[in-house]
């Protein structure tokens, strides 16, 4: 048996057989044979799609068709029927709550601990507790606290100074100005470690109230290792690190404590490990309670599926504006806009406003509390009042963009070319076709 197209020079043979092979040959023949298919659809309509804009072959008609405008309608239209496709997309998952039903691991506490999940979603590990004790931490070396604006004393000149780390020492030098304060002197010193790449990060801590200034030294990796401690102290005849008094050291570079489910103490030389069956977990204090990691929603899914509508929405919106030449794309924004606005207060309290110009916007502070406290979630799914009209009438605005796009342009900004409008028909005939044709080559190999 075979399946001819009218339009199309592709014939797609099916044959029934009893042997395996065969029969796999066979349905590997009848793919490839879609693939030609479509292969031929995509040529015809690229050739239909550049000879409408180029007009090439009937230069004639060149005059007729300078309408600067037809090309980019055609644009526009393509543009809003794709932001009307994710948006109508992005709302079904939202309303109907899908988008809320996608499970991970989560921390009961995200402050104390977070978690980062990336084993498999069909053989999730139950619930685990976890108590920190004590983070891992490097050494950390605090200097006096000095009056900022105070001469830092001394004629000048360059001051030497060393810094032994992993069992490493390196020479650092500062250019010292007889006018210098301690506060600069500090600054400088800071310049010098974190320029010598050495595993340490020095920074100024400044006291506006007191006015005073100190030098700090912290090693950046952390544990009871030899990388995480320091020492530092000035060559012969400096006197840096004396003054600055940051040759002492404040606090020892530790291990992180922690026991797993009731269990013996733990230790880890960093704050972030793994602690099996898929949780990657973060240590971010410690804490004398239990935290726990358990089947939750996953929030990041959610936000991402709401951030798609704002996205979606304003591709839609720029569009229309990008085109406002055109009656109806402005009709089109206008109406985007009036149904935005009737739920602005609603939308407001999750962290969804609008710019100047009516672009969505999303702040981000509000809106990780909303996800977090269930706002987020009741606003989409509540059916019952208010908040379900905005995803109903976005909703059905978006869902009429897609089916009924040739609506929301003026036929007449195309421009009057004949061979356009075949272009444009004869694509969408070509398409309808062999779309057909493909799905009933499929409904007869099922």
């Amino acid at each position: 048996m075979s399946l001819q197209g009218y339009n199309s020079r592709v014939w797609i043979r099916i044959i029934i057989v009893r042997d395996h092979d065969m029969a796999i040959n066979s349905i590997n023949s009848a793919f490839s044979g879609i693939n030609g298919l479509y292969n031929s659809m995509y040529s015809n309509s690229m050739s239909l799609f550049n000879y409408k804009l180029s007009n090439s072959l009937f230069p004639q008609n060149k005059a007729q068709n300078s309408n600067p405008l037809s090309a980019n309608s055609l644009q526009y239209v393509t543009n809003i029927k794709l932001g009307a496709n994710k948006l109508t997309s992005a709302i079904k998952g939202l309303s109907s709550g899908s988008s809320f039903r996608v499970k991970t691991m989560t921390s009961s506490d995200k402050d104390v601990l977070s978690v980062n999940y990336v084993g498999s979603i069909f053989n999730r590990p139950g619930n685990t507790t976890v108590k920190i004790n004590q983070l891992a931490s490097g050494q950390l070396n605090e200097g006096s606290k000095l009056q900022a604006n105070e001469n830092f004393g001394g004629v000048g000149g360059t001051g030497r100074f060393k810094v032994e780390i992993g069992g490493k020492t390196t020479v650092l030098s500062v250019d010292v100005k007889s006018s210098d304060t301690n506060e600069q002197v500090q600054q400088k010193m800071a310049d010098a470690i974190n320029n010598a790449g050495v595993g340490l990060k020095a920074t100024v801590k400044t006291d506006s109230e007191a006015k005073t200034s100190s030098l700090s030294i912290e090693a950046v990796n952390t544990g009871d290792d030899i990388k995480s401690k320091f020492t530092i102290s000035d060559m012969v005849g400096g006197e840096l690190v004396a003054k600055t008094g940051v040759g002492t050291v404040t606090k020892q570079a530790q291990n992180a404590i922690y026991s797993v489910n009731g269990g013996p103490e733990r230790t880890s030389k960093t704050n972030t490990l793994d602690l099996g069956g898929g949780l990657n977990v973060t240590f971010n204090k410690a804490s004398d309670k239990e935290i726990t990691i358990s089947q939750g929603m996953d929030l990041d899914f959610a936000k991402s599926a709401v951030k798609d509508l704002v996205m979606s929405y304003n591709d839609i919106y720029i569009e229309a504006l990008k085109n406002s030449s055109d009656p109806k794309a402005e009709s089109l924004a206008t109406r985007l806009l009036n149904v935005s606005k009737m739920y602005a207060g609603s939308l407001s309290e999750i962290g969804v406003g609008f710019d100047k110009d009516g672009k969505m916007t999303i702040n981000e502070d509000q809106f990780n509390k909303a996800a977090e406290n269930g706002k987020l979630e009741k606003f989409f799914t509540d059916n019952s009042g208010k908040n379900y009209g905005f995803t109903y009438q976005l909703g059905k605005l978006a869902d009429n963009v897609s089916r009924n796009t040739s609506n929301f342009v003026t036929k007449s900004m195309f421009g009057n070319n004949l061979m356009e409008n075949f272009a444009y028909s004869g694509t969408g005939s070509l398409l309808s076709y062999n779309y057909s044709n493909t799905g009933w080559l499929f409904d007869y190999l099922y």
